[in-house]
């Protein structure tokens, strides 16, 4: 009889760990990010914003309650005032939200390439409630912007020197003009 009792106690625990785990792997992104696109291009010194879809379907009410994420490099900043201003503070069974979600803001200096990062949603039942109900992975590729080059000197020196050629002209037709002599005359 002990035997059956140990037995039935470690098949209720398994049972109670599956569920657990079940419960968590359910419940880790209860909330559908969808962008409208993964991947957007930038040049140094902009920002590019993501936007998309944030789709309930977990069967209850989910508060958003904050926002994150993480990226691979410090020269981007996660923006998250289009999350803040935007989006409602919960949504509702089968309630969705379509619009701006977050920006990125790229340094001055960041080099050409890509860049990767994660979007995260915090939320739950209540207003309380910091648990990772939702997320979405993007890119952001930094584009090879060459700057623009300055005129070389001879350019430079040639420009002046017809303006001034132009305004010595222009000058002298003026004088010509206000003695009473025309410019060109043909005899």
């Amino acid at each position: 009889m002990i035997m059956s009792t140990n037995s039935s106690v470690g098949t209720f625990g398994r049972l109670l760990v599956a569920f657990g785990l079940f419960l968590a792997t359910a419940f880790a992104d209860i909330l559908t990010v969808s962008l409208d696109t993964t991947s957007l291009v930038g040049a140094p010194g902009t920002a590019v914003t993501f936007s998309g879809t944030i789709l309930n379907a977990s069967g209850v009410e989910v508060f958003l309650n904050g926002a994150g994420g993480s990226l691979s490099s410090s020269e981007l900043t996660l923006d998250l005032t289009p999350f803040f201003t935007l989006t409602p503070l919960s949504l509702l069974d089968g309630g969705s939200y379509t619009g701006d979600i977050f920006s990125i803001a790229i340094s001055n200096v960041a080099l050409p390439g890509d860049y990767f990062g994660t979007f995260t949603i915090q939320g739950g039942a209540d207003s309380g409630t910091f648990d990772t109900v939702g997320s979405a992975d993007f890119q952001v590729t930094v584009a090879d912007i060459a700057p623009v080059p300055e005129p070389s000197s001879l350019t430079l020196f040639g420009s002046i020197c017809l303006v001034l050629a132009v305004l010595f002209c222009w000058q002298r037709i003026r004088r010509l003009r206000s003695s009473g002599t025309t410019p060109c005359r043909m005899e």
